[in-house]
């Protein structure tokens, strides 16, 4: 996060070095000095402030739109960890409660630690709570939970692109509206002064830069976030996959009369802690 978050702050270096570069040149000025302006002519300033105003209301919402999306990319890294997501750390305890049969362990160390891996977990032991013991059935449930827990990790992602997409619209309104002004102005006989178009033009060039620079990166980081999310939620089936499969392995065991029915402890509905199970060492078996 941290490098891409430095990029993002070069480019607004860069950026703002431009903009002061602009300012510099219109001033007529250089390093080593350079003529003076002829006495009368003024001199133009280049500031941030001074385009705020000349971009006029549009300035507005773009600039609410930049501070969302600030918001959203800082979360959107904070959220789509792997250590946040996956919980690979959690996985051998998991295993290691399934092999004893432990549902209920299982359950409570998802819910001790929640997250996107044990959500879809902890929604396959729960179909365990009445009984059953098919596969089948776990599959689907954590199989529903991952449809759940990708429309939810998306929307936050999702909102990027709204922003991506909305900013330089808003640019381009502020052009419109800034043109529309000139075009009133020379209707009225302005166009022998440019100073009286100069105001509105600016409106419409600023706006739409400005719009640009929002939106530009936020889709850059949109992409980046999306990419990272979808590679995470393919580490976690492969994760809740070798789960089932080591399920099945103990099911298939238990229907061989390897080990008996009675030592299956499923959650109950009240959530009390069943007493931990004492399995017997199975003997090896080809299907293990």
């Amino acid at each position: 996060m941290s490098r891409m978050m430095k990029l993002w702050a070069v480019m607004m270096l860069l950026l703002g070095a431009l903009a002061l570069s602009t300012a510099w040149g219109q001033q007529g000025g250089t390093p080593g000095g350079a003529p003076a302006a002829p006495e009368g002519q003024r001199k133009a300033e280049v500031t941030l402030w001074g385009m705020w105003k000349t971009g006029g209301w549009a300035m507005y919402p773009i600039g609410l739109l930049s501070v969302a999306g600030v918001a959203l990319v800082v979360y959107g890294f904070l959220a789509v960890r792997e250590d946040k997501m996956v919980q690979l750390g959690l996985v051998p305890t998991i295993q290691e409660q399934i092999s004893r049969l432990d549902f209920r362990g299982v359950s409570s160390t998802c819910v001790g630690s929640p997250g996107v891996m044990t959500n879809i977990v902890n929604a396959g032991m729960m179909r365990l709570a009445d009984g059953l013991t098919e596969v089948e059935n776990v599959e689907k449930a954590m199989e529903e939970a991952a449809v759940e827990e990708n429309v939810a990790g998306m929307r936050p992602i999702n909102y990027l692109s709204i922003i991506a997409s909305i900013a330089p619209m808003f640019g381009l309104l502020g052009t419109v509206s800034g043109m529309i002004k000139a075009f009133n102005k020379i209707g009225l006989g302005g166009m022998g002064d440019p100073e009286k178009l100069a105001g509105d033009i600016g409106e419409a060039m600023i706006t739409t830069a400005f719009g640009l620079i929002v939106g530009i990166p936020t889709m850059f980081f949109y992409f980046m976030l999306k990419s990272r999310f979808q590679s995470n939620m393919a580490k976690i089936g492969r994760v809740t996959g070798n789960l089932t499969h080591h399920l099945a392995a103990i099911v298939r065991k238990i229907e061989a009369g390897e080990i008996t029915v009675e030592q299956l402890q499923a959650p109950s509905a009240t959530g009390e802690v069943a007493p931990a199970v004492q399995t017997p060492a199975p003997a090896p078996s080809p299907q293990s």
